[in-house]
């Protein structure tokens, strides 16, 4: 049984997708849970709808492209509750914001924008709440990274690059403050059935995505935030420095090996068990 009663988890990006997914677990389970997100509309309603349900949960507007900002929310938090324990890191910047491309194609703004948004933004999260971990005796920091981050994409350079750099931030955070009580591991989602993946990657994508994953659906923000929880938690006291990829077993085989194993074994692709669904 998870009781997180008394903690402190500040979730980035947690209004919406798998933020908001560990906004709706931690608060379950006890946690003081604080949204910090641009999303000013999504982030009160979700605040006040968890209030009025009993949880302890509360929402700063954080814009993780300006550091005053993010160094201001963790240092108001840390002043309100007197600790921090707990800090996911699942904010990130679209592509509407920041397009991406191939290298050879690449904008170098888009490209500064992407690498602040994905892996600058996660050190200053972590940097500010630090000292405020180990003063606490410890902590769990859990950054969201990606599958872009292992396998190239062709098309996302700066978004791969970025996330790869959170990997392995991930694992220097974990290696020098380990001996402080201080974890930090990272998820690495494939394809997930949020709003934003279903407007980003569209039909098409998901349909490929089902058709290549061997369990017979994609992973919904759920899903991710159970693993999440799972690194917030203490079942995971021995765990850290991990990247632990969470894609329904997408890329344990080789691409185009799977469709052939299921048609000489007679089994086909169910569409119906696996396809993109609209959510409508």
């Amino acid at each position: 049984m998870i009781d997180l009663a008394g903690k402190v988890a500040i979730v980035t990006g947690g209004a919406a997708g798998i933020g908001e997914a560990c906004i709706r677990r931690f608060a379950s389970l006890g946690a003081c849970a604080v949204i910090a997100d641009v999303d000013e509309g999504r982030g009160q309603a979700l605040a006040g709808e968890l209030r009025n349900g009993g949880a302890a949960v509360s929402f700063r507007r954080t814009d993780i492209l300006e550091e005053t900002q993010i160094a201001a929310v963790v240092e108001g938090v840390a002043r309100e509750f007197g600790r921090i324990d707990i800090l996911v890191n699942s904010a990130g910047i679209p592509r509407t914001v920041a397009p991406d491309s191939e290298v050879a194609q690449v904008n170098t703004r888009d490209w500064n924008l992407t690498i602040a948004g994905h892996l600058t933004a996660t050190m200053l999260t972590a940097r500010f709440a630090l000292p405020h971990m180990i003063a606490g005796g410890g902590g769990s920091i859990v950054n969201v990274s990606s599958l872009s981050s292992l396998f190239a994409t062709m098309d996302l350079s700066a978004y791969s690059a970025a996330k790869a750099g959170v990997n392995q931030l991930t694992k220097e955070i974990a290696a020098t403050y380990g001996r402080d009580n201080v974890r930090c591991n990272a998820v690495v989602p494939g394809a997930v059935l949020t709003e934003r993946g279903r407007k980003t990657m569209g039909r098409e994508m998901f349909e490929l995505f089902a058709a290549e994953t061997p369990l017979p659906r994609l992973p919904e923000a759920g899903d991710l935030a159970d693993v999440i929880l799972f690194f917030a938690s203490d079942l995971s006291a021995m765990v850290n420095g991990q990247v632990l990829t969470v894609d329904g077993g997408m890329m344990t085989k080789l691409p185009y090996w799977l469709p052939k194993m299921r048609a000489s074994r007679g089994l086909g692709f169910d569409a119906a068990g696996a396809k993109y669904q609209d959510g409508e």
